[in-house]
């Protein structure tokens, strides 16, 4: 009875989260499954608070990475790169499309997959609105490209701080291991959305956008943005705390640019997405409760029955994907860092596994990851939709190739 409990709540989150009853702020619905775990008595107060304290590195980086996206709003680089954008692509929306590819692989690479959402979205739909043309093929490249180049480095990821306990394996290491599954699986992922929104993307549009000026300030501001993911990357090679790092980055360019311009910081401070922290808080502590099932050991007694060869990894990867697209990545990555201990034991190529299905599985479904369920929320702030099955069509014929071929070449 209280596993039916418990897995009804965990349905009522994941619902709210993407259905919006009401419009209600999605945090409401993911805060009330789990303030109901902690009453209804299938979790204890003090393992609840224990839960959301172990968040702590992926609160500080998500503050950190919405701190430096508000920054860039305000000084205008939205503005410039969207423009920028428009310019190098002389009225080809195929262009469009393919330098927008590029840039969220980048970004995705340097400042995580929440950085290319919270980053990209704004500029990719003003593009759209200055060209006049069909807005979500763009969109889609972001929203899939921010999973699918989610485990080039460390950083690219909060799942992967989840997954490491805040730290993982340093620089060079993880290149070993990840550089080439995670080349296949954006080359994979690319073709496959490519083939799917050709036609859309053929279209023409004005290409006679100016790049508007930049300041000072704005300048420096650019520069300073690059200096922080630059200072992200060596923080990753010396295997620090990047939770740490990004929070402090964000503050200290806010503080810059706030004392620069003479302003209130508060303008700022409200455009940020503060609901964002309940909501991830609450999945931390469903997860929590859902470990006092015994599904982890279950769940690896499975997987290792299988052994360590081909098929081990295949179910690992396969496995955690879709438990990823049921309860949203950042909680099965919690379930994954309990499985990796055990898994290192027998096999790296296990372990990798688990995370190439936390951060690359969630592309099958609006509520797989973090970063999807914000690009969904930014969608909504202007009043644009994107409907689950539309979404599962892509994430189908996009993510199960992609996450094959990537496990594969492990």
């Amino acid at each position: 009875m209280e596993n039916f409990l418990l897995w009804s709540l965990c349905l009522l989150a994941v619902a709210g989260l993407l259905l919006r009853p009401w419009q209600l702020p999605e945090a409401l619905w993911t805060g009330i499954a789990a303030l109901l775990v902690v009453v209804l008595g299938l979790e204890s107060w003090g393992a609840a608070w224990h839960a959301i304290v172990s968040g702590r590195e992926v609160y500080l980086f998500l503050l950190g990475m919405m701190i430096l996206s508000e920054v860039a709003r305000q000084e205008k680089l939205f503005d410039w790169l969207a423009a920028a954008a428009m310019r190098h692509a002389r009225g080809s929306g195929r262009r469009l499309f393919l330098i927008i590819f590029g840039v969220a692989i980048v970004t995705t690479a340097f400042l995580s997959n929440d950085a290319t959402i919270i980053l990209l979205t704004p500029p990719v739909i003003a593009v759209a609105a200055k060209a006049e043309i069909d807005p979500f093929p763009a969109l889609l490249a972001c929203a899939f490209v921010a999973n699918a180049a989610s485990f080039v480095l460390p950083i690219s990821n909060p799942a992967n701080l989840v997954i490491y306990g805040g730290a993982p394996p340093s620089l060079i290491p993880w290149l070993g291991r990840f550089l080439m599954p995670s080349c296949v699986a954006i080359g994979v992922s690319f073709m496959a959305l490519y083939a799917m929104v050709r036609h859309a993307i053929d279209a023409r549009f004005a290409s006679s956008e100016v790049l508007p000026s930049l300041d000072p300030v704005a300048r420096l501001t650019a520069w300073a943005l690059l200096g922080v993911s630059i200072a992200l990357t060596i923080v990753s090679f010396l295997h620090g705390s990047l939770g740490w790092a990004t929070a402090i980055g964000g503050a200290g360019l806010g503080v810059m640019v706030t004392l620069l311009r003479r302003a209130s910081p508060i303008p700022a401070l409200r455009e940020i997405s503060w609901s964002v922290f309940p909501l991830v808080a609450s999945l931390f502590v469903l997860v929590s409760a859902v470990e006092q099932t015994g599904i982890i050991r279950h769940l690896g007694d499975l997987i290792l029955s299988f052994g360590h060869g081909r098929a081990a990894v295949l179910v690992s990867g396969f496995g955690l994907a879709m438990l990823s697209n049921l309860i949203n990545n950042l909680p099965s990555g919690l379930l994954a860092a309990q499985l990796a201990p055990d898994h290192a034991t027998h096999g790296g190529s296990l372990q990798d596994a688990l995370l190439i299905g936390v951060d690359l599985g969630p592309n099958l479904t609006l509520s797989g990851s973090l970063a999807t369920v914000l690009w969904l929320i930014i969608l909504r702030k202007h009043d644009l939709d994107m409907r689950y099955g539309r979404f599962m069509r892509y994430g189908v014929v996009l993510t199960l190739p992609a996450l094959a071929a990537a496990l594969l070449v492990l």
